[in-house]
């Protein structure tokens, strides 16, 4: 077998293996039974598969890679994604459209085995060498690099795992276009510096441009060359309505989130986040049309929440990378979320050591060598005492914020980053606020100082409950947090401590559990906590494969077992 084809066979095998376990999480097996041999059996439709693997927490099936066999005819023989895709009841064209993107993640997977092979162990890398180094992508979800639209070309060029460095393009629009919030008329002499937008104004003038009648954007290369031909964009190019002034300023890398950039000429200057059409996982990484406006608005509101609480100084530290600026275009068109734009405050802003800030989804992953990516951390700190801390940095201030402030926030694993000390975790810093913080008017601890969206944007005035950042009930603030903190990110931590370390995952969330426990009773927090009843048998997690195979469905959640409301192991 040859090198190509042994790479295309990992990560076939990734691939098929996150594709049924994130199937089976989602309750789209017609039979499923957990064996006492560490084997599960389950049937898609008629077809009958087996694999060895367990039921994890919160639901997570856990599959050996490689291990998945079908039958056919009577036979037993190893399953692929068409044995899969074929043996679900569900549209051909939704069952097409996954299977190009499990097609495309093994395609790009195969791309980064061959090309960045290396023997080198990350931990110690810098935060943003980290960036560009977790090449994984998402744990769960089995589109986990579809990057749709990505030529060889594009990957190469803009994939986060390359780290090339390219510049933004310049676009002007007109105005009337245009929705912004700067937070300051010198935005773009602080953003560019005061040479680099003397640099642009000269090129603007020379053009004989009115600047009072355009509003700059800077646009990814991908997403200008992928929307060039769109029909509105070409209208407002004849018209003059929207200028190319070409690449500019300061050079970008990708982070691992693709769209959001960081500046490779000068770290301390902001991350941008761009607008893709894209899709990955299940989304379009477009931006939200309605949360660009208002993020700094969000981010403020967050920060002054955390400020107004001791607590978060003296017992739960969180620092908040705030996101000061947003600008779209075309906000109410065709083309909305497609030409818009976020700036949020680089990490390097808070004076913190490169090596000591970490992307929090680093934990969990294993190095080319086979040991885990902690493993020199918890050799040094011990298991026991390393666990202990974690909980301590990670999990209490997202808690903190949501039971005594009502505001919750979406803490996965790309949107936390650990302050670390050579591995024991002493902070927690937390980013991407625009679309991620949901609150619950009635349980504010800080009412005066919630935002009043709707001078931004009438739609937030009339828009339902629970469509943007306003919640109907506690329980869709819990599920949030649960779900993005416990079920998809640390519930990937306690997976790997239960297989590596021997340290099982009902002692990890056992733990959890009582500090949770004690964290109310010291705080005079108990009924408050009981609101949210966290300990409940059951809670609902967000049902990713779902959204990919019913497109159709208001809602996309799926029961789950609750692990901080047992003690038994998995």
């Amino acid at each position: 077998m040859s090198l190509h084809d042994q790479m295309t066979t990992v990560a076939q095998h990734r691939v098929l293996r996150q594709l049924c376990e994130a199937l089976l999480c989602e309750g789209w097996a017609s039979s499923l039974a957990v064996e006492r041999d560490a084997r599960l059996s389950w049937c898609f439709g008629t077809v009958q598969f087996r694999a060895t693997g367990r039921l994890a927490a919160f639901g997570r099936y856990r599959i050996a890679q490689g291990s998945i066999v079908c039958q056919s005819q009577s036979q037993w023989q190893s399953a692929n994604m068409d044995h899969v895709l074929d043996a679900l009841d569900r549209p051909s064209d939704a069952k097409l459209s996954l299977k190009q993107d499990l097609v495309q993640t093994i395609w790009l997977s195969d791309i980064n085995a061959l090309a960045l092979t290396s023997a080198h162990r990350r931990t110690g890398l810098p935060l943003d060498a980290m960036e560009t180094a977790l090449h994984e992508g998402h744990p769960y979800h089995p589109c986990f690099k579809a990057r749709s639209g990505f030529s060889k070309a594009d990957h190469l060029a803009y994939g986060p795992e390359f780290g090339h460095e390219f510049h933004l393009i310049a676009v002007l629009f007109n105005r009337d276009l245009v929705h912004e919030s700067l937070r300051s008329t010198e935005f773009w002499p602080d953003e560019l510096s005061t040479a680099g937008w003397q640099q642009l104004s000269t090129k603007i003038e020379t053009l004989g441009l009115d600047l009072d009648r355009f509003s700059l954007l800077p646009v990814h290369p991908w997403q200008w060359q992928t929307l060039q031909s769109h029909p509105l964009l070409q209208t407002w190019l004849a018209k003059g309505q929207a200028i190319v002034l070409g690449p500019f300023g300061e050079a970008y890398r990708a982070t691992q989130s693709v769209r959001t950039l960081m500046n490779a000429t000068t770290p301390t200057r902001a991350h941008v986040k761009t607008a893709m059409a894209m899709r990955n996982t299940s989304s379009l990484r477009t931006l939200i049309p309605e949360t660009v406006e208002i993020a700094p608005m969000i981010s403020n509101w967050v920060a002054q929440v955390v400020a107004s609480d001791p607590l978060f100084e003296t017992h739960y530290p969180i620092a908040i990378l705030p996101e000061y600026a947003g600008i779209i275009v075309g906000r109410d068109t065709e083309l909305a979320g497609h030409l818009a734009a976020i700036w949020r405050q680089s990490p390097h802003q808070l004076g913190l050591p490169a090596d000591q800030m970490l992307p929090f989804n680093a934990l969990a992953l294993t190095e080319e060598d086979g040991d885990p990516f902690i493993a020199p951390w918890l050799e040094n700190h011990g298991v026991d005492r390393w666990v202990t801390q974690l909980i301590e940095v990670v999990v209490l201030p997202v808690w903190h914020l949501m039971v005594a402030h009502g505001i919750g926030l979406e803490a996965h694993g790309q949107n936390l980053i650990l302050q670390h000390d050579k591995g024991w975790p002493i902070g927690l810093i937390a980013r991407d606020f625009h679309d991620g913080v949901e609150y619950v008017p009635e349980l504010l601890s800080r009412p005066d100082l919630c935002p009043d969206l709707g001078a931004i944007n009438p739609v937030f005035d009339s828009a339902p409950l629970d469509k943007f950042h306003k919640l109907s009930s506690v329980d869709g603030l819990r599920e949030l947090v649960m779900d993005t903190l416990f079920v998809f990110n640390l519930a990937d931590v306690s997976d790997l401590l239960h297989q590596r370390f021997g340290f099982s995952e009902t002692q990890f969330w056992d733990r959890v559990q009582k500090r949770l426990h004690r964290y109310a009773q010291e705080h005079n927090l108990t009924d408050r906590q009981a609101l949210f009843d966290p300990f409940k048998r059951q809670i609902h997690a967000e049902s990713l494969i779902t959204r990919k195979l019913d497109p159709g469905r208001d809602l996309y959640r799926h029961l789950i077992t609750n692990s901080l409301s047992t003690t038994k192991e998995h």
